[in-house]
């Protein structure tokens, strides 16, 4: 009979039965967060049930949010959740993860954790693989550097642990092209296509009626053409400040242009000005029903800050982002594609001024094909497959 053991996690209030009431010859997974906000719930709920089809008994151990990620109010809670707590070093604007995640895999047969050259759990995990011959580690994350520029010593760090790592898991194929650069073969690569579950905003454009979108652009004074949106968190990644200087420039050269937010942040009120000359239109936090009334209102949504799964949202909206060059657009933004999803400008506000007022007279004046490949998008499925093929993958292949 397959015995249960008992682990204490490490904040000493629960535990986890690694193999209770399981097959035997079933194998036990940790993947460790550094929390798990409502978007992840869909993939992590979806990918446990897909990896018990396999035996594999998976299981999310993740902290409570710290610092901006408490501010979004979004961490979620599971019953396949096991509560640790993370202990961090602040050192000026870095933060060292010092560790906190190591019991909650003691006595799996993999952990994945994350990619990242300051965490002491990624280094314990790569130790412990190399002492127990049967126990396989993995890394997952963006792999290649996007948001931020990478420190050397950082980088150098994660390029190692990309080598020692037995599976790699990486948002997007720029992720996994960069770890083949360091090394990593493709029989250890796995390209997740990093998602968020669609299917709420798909049905919400899909059964949205036109006299619902009329009424809307009527009750907000909104006009076909001359109409831009924005879905987001109003905070300093999406560059506000930036979009508010830009609304400022486009108030004299095209005044008619309005601009719905659908989002709420700590910076909202950097477009007070704008919304009190009545060009921008605030809706506060956007559910799948705003988001779609927005996507068939606005000829495109503006995002000069970063652009991350926000990519995700447009293209099942079928609705083109305008952006700038700037250098730390997220991942997803490699699912847009130029000229057809994405218009992009320099990185000055001039120039995005520009680029947003020659869309308007022009662009939006025709109408795209929404039916080509261009507007094709990773699913809440697709992501699964990909992940649990890996972890199969990570397993098996030694």
């Amino acid at each position: 009979m397959h015995a249960t053991r008992t682990y204490l996690c490490s904040n000493c209030t629960a535990c986890l039965k690694l193999g209770g009431g399981s097959m035997p010859g079933m194998r036990n997974l940790v993947i460790v967060q550094p929390y798990v906000p409502k978007y992840r719930l869909s993939f992590f709920s979806r990918l446990i049930g897909e990896l018990e089809h396999s035996n594999i008994r998976c299981r999310i151990a993740a902290a409570m949010p710290s610092g901006h990620q408490a501010n979004r109010m979004d961490a979620a809670s599971a019953d396949w959740l096991i509560p640790i707590r993370h202990r961090l070093l602040h050192l000026g604007h870095r933060t060292v993860t010092l560790g906190g995640a190591a019991e909650s895999w003691a006595g799996a047969d993999g952990v994945i954790v994350g990619h990242l050259g300051s965490s002491f759990d990624t280094y314990r995990a790569i130790v412990d693989a190399r002492w127990h011959r049967n126990f396989r580690v993995g890394l997952w994350g963006h792999i290649k550097s996007y948001v931020s520029d990478s420190n050397p010593v950082d980088a150098m760090l994660e390029r190692w642990q990309l080598r020692q790592a037995d599976h790699v898991f990486a948002y997007s194929s720029g992720g996994s092209a960069y770890a083949a650069t360091a090394g990593v073969s493709p029989k250890r690569l796995t390209t997740v296509m990093n998602t968020v579950d669609t299917r709420s905003l798909a049905w919400a454009r899909e059964s949205l009626r036109e006299a619902e979108v009329s009424n809307f652009m009527s009750r907000h004074g909104l006009r076909r053409g001359r109409t831009l949106g924005f879905i987001g968190g109003l905070d300093e990644s999406k560059r506000i400040s930036f979009l508010a200087a830009t609304l400022d420039q486009l108030w004299t050269t095209d005044p008619d242009i309005r601009l719905v937010v659908g989002g709420s942040g700590a910076q909202s009120n950097l477009l007070d000005a704008s919304v009190s000359r009545g060009q921008t239109i605030r809706l506060g936090y956007a559910g799948p029903a705003d988001q779609a009334l927005i996507g068939r209102s606005a000829s495109a949504l503006i995002m000069p800050g970063r652009i991350g799964l926000i990519a995700v949202d447009a293209l099942v909206l079928k609705i083109p982002i305008l952006t700038t060059n700037w250098r730390y657009h997220s991942a997803e933004s490699e699912y847009l594609v130029e000229g057809v999803s994405r218009f992009t400008s320099e990185n000055d506000v001039e120039s995005f001024a520009t680029l947003v007022h020659g869309f308007m007279r022009h662009k939006s004046m025709t109408t795209p094909d929404q039916s080509c490949q261009s507007w094709k998008y990773p699913t809440i499925d697709d992501m699964v497959a990909n992940f649990s093929t890996g972890v199969l993958r990570m397993f098996d292949e030694k």
